[in-house]
């Protein structure tokens, strides 16, 4: 939510971050992996894409001239971003309910025999040759700097592969964004759009006395920081184009009215 002023950039939302908490008062930063367009945002379709990558590659490996050991590596780091993401989390979730319940039967269940047993999690069976730590980030690494440079590449490999990032149309050249308006905390305005395939919106607000304000939102909503002078009312006028890789793009929506009020 943009604000006057606040000095927002242009938010590309391709970081991960590992927001897991630590017990470290200063925990070890982690680096940020970029997010590939290829690879899905559902976990189950994220398996899905690592068992094809799994069958594929070997299919395609002698016309991408790829070194036989490098590719042998690539495979075992896919074992296990499959393992983890499968069978070790799917275990995981079994053993939480699990021990859920026996907290429960702890407190509760004392028709259960003998003593307590406090349960432990035991890896489910048939995990692969383990690897290094940061698999899931070699396998991109050796797709972007390998496979994807080899002589031999071409899209019709890469969409096989599953490694060609889903091409989207470009938007309408004469859209305008769909908005409304309501009021939010201290009685100030709320403009609530829609981002879908853009980078953002620009605003211009129209507050009276041939007074223009403009500003641009990278995130849905944008909050109004601006009222009339205490006791008095104005009738704010609001309009908004799309921003679309850097530019401003398409037309600008009609104008939308609205009474502020400082009382």
């Amino acid at each position: 939510m943009a604000r006057w002023n606040d000095g927002s950039r242009w938010n590309d939302g391709t970081l991960w971050t590992d927001s897991s908490s630590q017990p470290n008062p200063k925990p070890k930063k982690h680096k940020t992996m970029k997010r590939q367009d290829y690879f899905p945002l559902r976990i189950g379709n994220q398996i899905v894409w690592l068992r094809n990558a799994k069958t594929k590659l070997p299919l395609h490996s002698t016309a991408l001239a790829l070194v036989a050991g490098e590719v042998t590596a690539f495979l075992l780091d896919v074992d296990n971003a499959i393992y983890a993401l499968d069978n070790y989390r799917g275990a995981l979730e079994t053993g939480k309910d699990a021990a859920y319940q026996r907290i429960e039967d702890a407190l509760f269940n004392d028709a259960l025999l003998p003593d307590i047993v406090w349960l432990g999690f035991a890896p489910p069976a048939g995990a692969p040759t383990p690897v290094a730590y940061g698999a899931l980030k070699r396998i991109f690494d050796y797709i972007n700097n390998t496979i994807k440079k080899a002589p031999g590449y071409d899209t019709a490999i890469g969409t096989d592969l599953g490694i060609e990032g889903a091409v989207m149309a470009a938007p309408d050249p004469t859209t305008a964004p769909d908005f409304s308006l309501r009021a939010t905390s201290g009685g100030k305005l709320e403009v609530l759009w829609t981002k879908g395939v853009f980078d953002g919106v620009k605003l211009e607000f129209d507050v009276g006395g041939g007074v223009i304000k403009a500003d641009f939102d990278l995130s849905p909503n944008y909050t109004l920081n601006w009222l009339p002078a205490a006791g008095l009312a104005a009738v704010v006028k609001v309009r908004l184009i799309y921003l679309y890789k850097g530019n401003e793009f398409g037309n600008w929506s009609p104008w939308q009215n609205w009474t502020l009020a400082n009382a």
